[in-house]
């Protein structure tokens, strides 16, 4: 029996189907959050869920061991990725609009 076949039984028997009606409602700013209601929260979310809570961990500046932990929900996330492609892509076409204006 192939491998991945094995581990996709796997995850079938060790994640039973929960309905998203069954699953809690986000009720707190998830950057209030702890990491242990972060962890209850996100049990038996699928990553795809919008609700689902995503943290990622950056270094401070200046610090060798300092880092700070930014947790927003799937959504929030995508959210804010497109207004920062939306804003580069608007102040690059100002430059560019600006280059082509200007003549020597």
């Amino acid at each position: 029996m192939p491998a991945s076949l094995l581990f996709a039984l796997a995850a079938a028997v060790a994640s039973p189907a929960v309905s998203p009606a069954d699953l809690p409602a986000l009720d707190k700013d998830p950057t209030a959050m702890s990491q242990s209601e972060i962890r209850a929260f996100n049990t038996g979310r699928p990553a795809s869920d919008p609700d689902f809570i995503r943290c990622r961990r950056t270094e401070e500046t200046g610090s060798l061991v300092h880092k700070r932990f930014t947790c927003h929900t799937t959504s929030q996330w995508a959210s804010m990725d497109r207004q920062g492609n939306d804003t580069g892509r608007d102040v690059y076409d100002e430059f560019v609009s600006k280059a082509s204006r200007t003549s020597n």
